[in-house]
């Protein structure tokens, strides 16, 4: 009995120390994330104070009427603007996440996140964007198995979009045709209306639509109906409601111009000032040639995404579908930029895409996906930079002379000689394979988790983490 109460209490002794041992081992493994996570917070911290100190000294020296202490605060207001912006998308960036695992399932994306492995419940100071993630180390809290990096890096890039396109945007920056100027001193506040809110709100919705359909594409998911549907009623719709959104003519207006319009724009040509007839004809000008760009590009693009595709002779087939896909992922920027500017659009994705081609971890996905998901990015490019591409006459745009437009459009023509896939043979993804939508991939690491483990109930193909 002494024997076997002593080898009792060794084993348990044995058994306590071995789990605060690996609680100790998951705390280091822990703590190069924390570290990280703190380092972020506090970086963001010094550069939004170094951007103050600088933007104030650099105005001086242009204006001496003006001292560095009075400029401090208008500079705080433009830190206060991004830090806004950067903190509601990357908070729909965490959202989206979840739409894009759960939509191409057909699961509804209402409800709480929960970890699919052990179908916990995430805590809510998990559920921070970006930071949640790194606090967490990457895994699980209850089960200890990974969650997949791509969730902080969404969050990171949706983020940085809305932040650098509500910004410039909100400060009259980058939006043509709205207002000559940032503002009308340095020690002005942003001027702020109604209708401005409204458009801004139309872009990062548009935004974010875009970064789900480029992520489900990249994940080699077909476009879930639904969300097709949420793009339709809100850009289509939105645009009908809202006429500000529209920003730019669907007629061209630089050289071509005929000389009795007068200058562009004619007063109240958006909101005020129009009969409603005249402006329903309008939007819906607008929305229809940005739609038959956008299927005529995508009909271009088909020989590098989807070369078989035939919507005649197989309109059910996988590579009609992907064209279809192609037609909706294009019509996103074509109705928010125009059909003139999505030209420039398209072939900044295309850049992007070509490039991300080189990058290991994207290699595994086809050409299509990775176009899919450069389109935002493109998109974000041109609304960050669109009054400055619009004065230059040389991009693409409404404004643009004849020989920009003439070169930009045979450059997307020239797009599927450089832009394919290279040879290589992918095998069908998501609905295309009829595995009910959802994608082949999952992590490496879950990999790596399930052969130490060993655990027979290990993830199965399709299963996946969420964190939103």
């Amino acid at each position: 009995m002494g024997i076997g109460w002593e080898s009792s209490v060794r084993g348990l002794a044995s058994r306590v120390c071995g789990h605060a041992k690996g609680h100790a081992i998951l705390s280091r493994r822990r703590s190069p994330y924390r570290i990280l996570a703190v380092c972020l917070l506090i970086g963001y911290l010094l550069a939004s104070a170094a951007y103050m100190w600088l933007s104030a000294l650099w105005i001086t020296g242009s204006h001496p009427h003006f001292r560095v202490v009075d400029l401090l605060v208008p500079r705080a207001n433009d830190v206060v603007i991004f830090a806004f912006f950067l903190v509601v998308g990357a908070s729909v960036g965490s959202f989206l996440n979840v739409v894009v695992w759960r939509l191409p399932q057909r699961l509804n994306v209402n409800g709480h996140s929960f970890c699919p492995r052990c179908r916990n419940r995430l805590r809510a100071r998990d559920n921070v964007p970006i930071f949640g993630w790194l606090w967490l180390s990457g895994r699980c809290r209850d089960c200890r198995l990974p969650i997949s990096s791509r969730y902080p890096i969404v969050e990171t890039l949706v983020g940085i979009t809305f932040a650098l396109v509500g910004s410039t945007e909100l400060t009259r920056w980058s939006l043509p045709y709205f207002g000559d100027s940032v503002r009308s001193n340095w020690m002005s506040t942003p001027i702020v209306d109604a209708d401005l809110l409204t458009l801004i709100l139309y872009h990062v919705v548009a935004l974010a639509t875009a970064w789900a359909m480029g992520l489900i594409r990249f994940d080699g998911n077909a476009l879930p109906s639904r969300l097709t549907l949420f793009a339709a009623i809100t850009l289509l719709g939105g645009m009908f409601a809202f006429p500000q959104a529209m920003v730019v003519p669907w007629q061209l207006v630089g050289e071509s111009m005929p000389a009795g319009i007068g200058t562009w724009p004619p007063s109240g040509w958006m909101t005020t000032g129009a009969d409603w007839s005249v402006r329903l004809v309008q939007i819906g000008l607008r929305l229809l040639t940005s739609l038959v760009a956008a299927g005529f590009f995508a009909r271009v693009l088909a020989k590098s995404f989807c070369p078989s595709a035939d919507m005649k002779m197989d309109p059910l087939g996988s590579s009609t579908k992907r064209l279809i896909d192609l037609m909706i992922l294009i019509a996103v920027p074509s109705i928010v930029v125009g059909w003139q500017a999505v030209m420039g659009v398209i072939l900044l994705a295309a850049i992007f895409a070509k490039i991300l081609g080189m990058c290991e971890f994207a290699q595994s996905r086809d050409s299509l996906g990775r176009f899919a998901v450069s389109l935002p990015v493109a998109t974000s490019v041109q609304l960050l930079l669109w009054r400055g591409l619009v004065a230059s006459q040389v991009w693409p745009s409404e404004q643009a002379s004849q020989v920009g437009l003439i070169v930009s459009f045979f450059g997307v023509l020239t797009i599927p000689l450089w832009l394919d896939e290279n040879g290589e043979s992918f095998p069908p993804m998501g609905d295309e394979s009829g595995n009910g939508g959802v994608s082949d991939h999952f992590d490496e690491d879950v990999r790596e988790a399930q052969a130490s483990r060993k655990d027979p109930d290990a993830l199965q193909q399709g299963d996946s983490f969420e964190l939103n």
